[in-house]
């Protein structure tokens, strides 16, 4: 179980979650091959960026006080993503689906939070993360029906 005293901490955790994501999007732009991968591989990274700097940009004060805000989370999927299950080797499908598996379970955790608060403005403030990282794996999702379609079509 995480617990939290303060917004501040879970902003910081949510961070370094984010910051680990960007790394993957990275790692992942070297293993693709197809310029139509890459190309979205690209768009998703921006996007990941300008939610980042949104994120970090946060004024805490803004979202009511601090309060002891606790939740189950399967934290070890989030201390760290692991090495060298995207290499050169890798399919763009089996890039993406390894992308979509760890955004979806950082929307998951943005979910339980948003669910633990007793702030109204910070059962916001998770739930409109949890509806960023939905859009981010409905890009995902939407790319990998067309690009398998067009491939195996």
């Amino acid at each position: 179980m995480l617990s939290f005293k303060k917004l501040e901490d879970i902003l910081e955790i949510t961070i370094k979650w984010e910051l680990q994501m960007s790394d993957l999007y990275d790692v992942a732009k070297l293993g693709l091959k197809e310029s139509k991968a890459k190309e979205l591989l690209s768009f998703l990274k921006e996007s990941h960026q300008r939610n980042l700097k949104i994120l970090k940009e946060l004024d805490i004060n803004n979202y009511g006080p601090d309060e002891w805000i606790k939740f189950t989370a399967d934290f070890g999927v989030f201390h760290q993503i692991p090495q060298h299950q995207i290499t050169r080797n890798s399919t763009a499908e089996d890039i993406f689906s390894k992308v979509s598996l760890y955004e979806e379970s950082l929307q998951s955790v943005y979910k339980r939070v948003s669910e633990h608060t007793v702030s109204e403005s910070q059962t916001e403030l998770f739930a409109s993360l949890a509806t960023m990282k939905g859009n981010q794996i409905s890009a995902i999702e939407n790319f990998m029906e067309s690009f398998l379609n067009t491939n195996l079509g």
